[in-house]
């Protein structure tokens, strides 16, 4: 049974409490807890990169490459009136018109009070106009997603277009747990890399919401925690530090592999 029409009007009003689950679940007390609360085989996000930093072979342009597959191939879409997020945090910096597009059988169920229904060229045309508005595409299969707008988890996917600000995942890594950290992987074929032009400044330290970065030898040193969201690279005053698709990787292909292990969307 998913969330009704009231309930979800009740969770907006409450949304800025949601960062209490965070904190709850880094208190040492209460953090086996609180794992539950987040398990990864109901939870998983990936971060596609908007960043003139990415590097890759020329027939891989991100995120247009990415998600026209998820988008096209789609038995249905929908498209929110508007962003949960941005509208439970009263973004004032970006729009909250501009709302998530639910993929798959699932979301032909989604009330109409909700969103509405739009073809292909429809939908991307809402991804171009997300990316203008400097907006984050994040691919996430969320049990939560699928309560909130009541329809079936296993058939659903959602597109979010995430500002730094609002976004409940974003929240998750800069104040959560472990545990949440794991719900959140890299675009498979992504690598993050310093280059020698690198000063140490540490500006790239403060903004990784994992702490994926420390310094060492003076040099900025990128772990395996990263999720490749790309704001080092957006913020590295040298412009040391790019994005880059692994030569001969399939990140389309790995995507949607990824993502057909998880759910049907087709």
């Amino acid at each position: 049974m998913g969330c009704s029409m009231l309930g979800r009007q009740v969770i907006l009003k409450l949304w800025p409490l949601g960062k209490l689950t965070y904190w709850l679940g880094n208190r040492p007390l209460l953090r086996p807890l609180m794992r539950s609360q987040f398990r990864a085989e109901e939870n998983e996000a990936v971060i596609i990169p908007v960043n003139e930093a990415v590097r890759g072979a020329e027939s891989v342009v991100l995120p247009y490459d990415l998600l026209a597959p998820l988008v096209e191939r789609a038995s249905a879409r929908v498209i929110l009136s508007h962003c949960l997020c941005r509208h439970g945090e009263n973004c004032r910096t970006y729009p909250h018109e501009i709302g998530c597009i639910f993929l798959g059988d699932g979301a032909a169920g989604i009330d109409p009070r909700l969103g509405r229904a739009a073809g292909a060229e429809a939908a991307m045309a809402h991804v171009r106009r997300a990316m203008e508005a400097g907006l984050t595409p994040l691919v996430v299969h969320a049990a939560f997603d699928a309560w909130i707008v009541d329809i079936p988890y296993r058939r659903m996917l959602a597109v979010c277009f995430c500002c730094d600000c609002c976004c409940t995942i974003r929240h998750g890594l800069r104040l959560g747990p472990p545990a949440f950290w794991d719900t959140v992987v890299r675009l498979p074929g992504l690598t993050v890399e310093v280059g020698d032009g690198c000063a140490g400044c540490g500006t790239c330290v403060e903004v990784c919401p994992v702490r994926a970065i420390a310094l060492e030898d003076g040099r900025a040193h990128v772990g395996e925690q990263c999720k490749g969201c790309g704001r080092c690279a957006a913020v590295c005053p040298a412009e040391a530090i790019t994005m880059r698709v692994d030569e001969g990787a399939d990140v389309v292909g790995n995507l949607l592999a990824r993502i057909e292990r998880r759910t049907e969307i087709w």
